[in-house]
């Protein structure tokens, strides 16, 4: 785990997981990771923001993309309406 922050400047902790050695039975069961970004909020509640995807696929979602979507998390403050 380690400190993250925003481009609107929240801070946080991220962490990112793997797994590894999934049956693969299936075209469709692969081996697979998660990053969860959490934070608390203005209000003093928790939040948090994750990426799940396949691992080791052709297509894999690279962890420098995952990071530059993840620089974009910031609060959502619904309105009244």
């Amino acid at each position: 785990m380690t400190s993250f922050t925003t481009a609107s400047g929240i801070r946080g902790s991220v962490a990112t997981s793997r797994s590894s050695g999934v049956a693969k039975k299936d075209k469709c069961d692969v081996d697979g990771k998660a990053t969860t970004f959490a934070f608390e909020t203005a209000d003093g509640d928790f939040a948090s923001w994750s990426f799940f995807g396949a691992a080791g696929v052709d297509d894999e979602v690279p962890e420098t993309t995952v990071r530059e979507i993840l620089a974009t998390v910031r609060e959502y403050t619904p309105s009244d309406s």
